[in-house]
């Protein structure tokens, strides 16, 4: 689906495939290959003119096909893309392409470069969703709706209320993304087994030069059958991706026409169903909730891969290579939807309204009269007032005449708020503050 030209754009972006389609990805493990050279070079262990002309292989038009011809032909993962890469080369510069290196210290450092910009893309993308909930939060501070319980009508609460709690999760996603990655930016270069045994006394000079060219940390010890760093980052963007779920999933509920208190806006060309013509279906909101599903499922295939065997193991190390593309697919596509679904989320306060009023103020009559009977007793005496009236058709008034004071009766009509527009504040107050030290760009 993923590169579907009918349905692609329900499962991935214009920047998502820019980062892992083929050509992106071929493009960025010969950029890393170039680092490995330059770096090489710059420590004396190949010849600068070399390194110099693999350098060039940035702005040449890479063989495709002959590169997957050839890997075919050897069944190894990289060696074709080396014999292709060869025969661009000269004599001189060819014995130094992917010199010393094995395929982990290209594919492993490429996937952190991959994790670099879906992480940044993903920042981008979770900022404006949070800067967006946070003015909604302040439009509708006060705006009165029914809270709602096990799926049930409950106490009042304000839109703002709702909106600021989904705020406040991604701003703990975005503590998330901030606080992983200096663990997750880390450079791989290990050689055969870890040790970097074909470079002598030069291997940590030289991993430290190839790191530092590629902008990533340099680790303490190679990383080949330690793969926490990709499982720990799917999880965080998992994470994120369900913060979204929730968000959509609540517009989905909300927008059934019996309720009609919250609705995605469609484009003016889109149809609802070719069936039913009154229909709106919810695409934006119910595609999200998926792509949250496929997101998590994803995390845990890449949890699978930390049991590795000894020091190399293809078994696990390779399902990397197909789950962590679609893991970042799914991400980035589901926080792209998120922005259109807010960009046309409409809001209906007079079906909020309508919708209220028919639960009368369950909560703040307990209150009260819990003041008075103690507050099992309210309690007691509440329910079996609303079973009355549920059973007998008449209004809570009704019910409870003879039993509740005037001045309670006179409080079912009130809407109590509650403490609800004072944390929206909260969570408004402390989000700016956070965004006002909190970077732009993730990298």
């Amino acid at each position: 689906m993923i590169d579907s030209r009918i349905f692609g754009h329900l499962w991935s972006t214009p920047e998502s495939h820019s980062i892992f389609d083929e050509d992106a990805r071929v493009r960025r493990w010969v950029d890393v290959l170039i680092a490995l050279a330059q770096s090489q070079a710059e420590i004396g262990l190949i010849p600068t003119k070399a390194a110099e002309e693999i350098a060039e292989l940035a702005q040449c038009d890479l063989p495709i096909e002959s590169i997957a011809e050839a890997t075919r032909t050897t069944g190894h993962s990289t060696l074709g893309l080396i014999q292709v890469l060869q025969g661009l080369l000269s004599p001189v510069a060819a014995p130094f392409v992917y010199y010393g290196a094995t395929v982990q210290d290209i594919t492993d450092t490429s996937q952190v470069l991959e994790l670099a910009a879906t992480g940044a893309l993903l920042w981008r993308d979770l900022r404006i969703i949070e800067d967006r909930l946070l003015g909604l939060a302040v439009t509708h501070r006060t705006t009165p709706m029914a809270g709602r319980t096990h799926g049930q009508l409950g106490s009042p609460i304000p839109l703002g209320f709702k909106m600021a709690s989904w705020a406040d999760q991604i701003g703990r996603d975005l503590s998330r993304l901030d606080d992983g990655r200096e663990r997750w930016l880390t450079g791989q270069f290990g050689g055969a087994v870890g040790t970097l045994g074909f470079f002598g006394g030069e291997g940590l000079p030289l991993r430290q030069a190839f790191c530092r060219r590629l902008g990533l940390a340099e680790p303490a010890i190679s990383w080949l059958s330690a793969r926490d760093r990709f499982s720990d980052f799917a999880s965080a963007a998992a994470i994120a991706a369900s913060t979204l779920a929730r968000i959509a999933n609540e517009v989905y509920g909300l927008q059934r026409r019996e309720i009609g208190e919250l609705g995605e806006r469609p484009a003016a060309r889109t149809v609802g169903s070719i069936t039913m013509p009154h229909k709106r279906n919810p695409e934006n909101s119910e595609q999200i909730v998926t792509l949250a599903q496929l997101a998590r499922a994803q995390s845990a295939l890449l949890t699978d891969a930390l049991v590795h065997e000894h020091e190399r193991d293809g078994r696990a190390w390779k399902l990397e290579w197909s789950v962590f593309p679609t893991l970042c697919h799914s991400v980035l596509t589901a926080a792209s939807l998120t922005k259109a679904l807010l960009d046309g989320l409409e809001v209906d306060p007079r079906a909020m309204a309508r919708n209220l009023a028919l639960v009368p103020a369950s909560e703040h009559l307990l209150s009260l009269m819990s003041e008075r009977l103690g507050k099992h007793v309210a309690q007691q005496t509440l329910q079996q007032a609303y079973r009355r009236a549920a059973e007998n058709r008449l209004s809570l008034a009704e019910a409870l005449e003879g039993v509740a004071t005037s001045d309670e009766l006179q409080a079912i009509a009130n809407v109590d708020l509650g403490s609800g527009p004072e944390m929206v504040d909260r969570v408004v107050a402390a989000a700016r503050m956070r965004r006002q030290s909190e970077p732009e760009d993730w990298r």
